[in-house]
Parts: C-alpha cells; sequence; structure tokens
C-alpha cells in the first residue's frame, strides 16, 4: 500500500506531466526546489515515478537563503533549467511566466 506522501508526489507529478507534455517527451524532467530534508524523500520517491513512468527526474536543489531569487530570475529570463518549480505563494505576480502558460 502506498503512504500517503507518496501518492501525493506521484498525483503532482502525473498532474504536472499533464502540463508539460513537451517536457514528457523527453523522457526528462527537472524539478527546482529548495534545498532542505524533504528534498531528500522527493528524490527517493521520484525513483518509484521514474518506474511507472519512464521518465527520469533531475533535480535542482537551491538554499533557502537565495531560493526565491534565483528562480525568479530563472522565471524572469525564460530559461528551460525547470520544468517544474515549487514555488511560494508569496511569489504570486513576481513573475510573468507565473502569470501565463502563453510565454
Amino acid at each position: 500500500m502506498k503512504t500517503p506522501r507518496r501518492a501525493l508526489f506521484a498525483a503532482v507529478l502525473w498532474t504536472a506531466l499533464g502540463l508539460a507534455g513537451t517536457a514528457a517527451q523527453a523522457k526528462t524532467l527537472t524539478l527546482c526546489w529548495p534545498a532542505w530534508d524533504p528534498a531528500n524523500a522527493l528524490v527517493e520517491l521520484s525513483k518509484d515515478f521514474t518506474k511507472q513512468s519512464g521518465i527520469e527526474m533531475k533535480f535542482e536543489f537551491v538554499p533557502w537563503t537565495s531560493y526565491a531569487d534565483r528562480f525568479l530570475n530563472e522565471l524572469n529570463s525564460h530559461s528551460k533549467l525547470c520544468d517544474l518549480i515549487v514555488g511560494d505563494s508569496q511569489w504570486i505576480g513576481g513573475s510573468p511566466r507565473m502569470a501565463t502558460t502563453s510565454n
């Protein structure tokens, strides 16, 4: 039986795949997230996702002290580094890419 954490992670990734179809076709997704203890668990949980989907996961973990600046810059510069970014609700409106999917 899957743990709630594993089920949640799987649901988030499968939903993200629906939104990131071109990244999924490449068979690799890069997730950007703060560097903290849950990030280590995320790496472990991603192994089940890769087994089930065939899609490899890469991770870009950045310390909390520079996380917001780093990834808002990534978004505003239209960088292709991250397929998925775990953001913070305080960022809403801080980036044109967060406000629209047409960029």
